[in-house]
């Protein structure tokens, strides 16, 4: 199974990328930017997990407010935190402190920033 996890997101980020390496105003340009938005992706897939609806909801916030509106950018984040979520309960992980959580948020949240700055 986690070969095939590998496997596919491989692939899905090959689609990603193909997808997104079009000339266009709006769009990620490069993988710093695609980290970023996985990094988010799997850090909303441990808030809900851990039932930090706050943090979730931040989150969201700041990714329609910072982000083109690209829809592959939305699947990339949808993708990895449903990863993130299953991969949490497979390893049987505890939740994080909600203050040492918030602050990841937080760093998470910058790094985005920087990489996309406003329109």
């Amino acid at each position: 199974m986690l070969f095939r996890l590998n496997k596919l997101t491989l692939m899905f980020a090959a689609s990603l990328a193909l997808t997104t390496a079009q000339p266009r105003e709006a769009s990620a340009q490069n993988s710093e930017q695609l980290t970023a938005i996985t990094a988010l992706g799997s850090l909303n897939g441990i808030a809900l997990h851990c039932k930090a609806l706050s943090e979730t909801q931040r989150i969201k916030r700041t990714l329609v407010a910072t982000l083109p509106k690209r829809r592959q950018l939305g699947e990339l984040f949808d993708y990895e935190t449903n990863r993130s979520f299953m991969a949490f309960i497979e390893k049987n992980n505890t939740c994080p402190t909600p203050q040492s959580l918030e602050q990841r948020v937080d760093e998470a949240l910058d790094r985005l920033k920087a990489l996309f700055p406003a329109k």
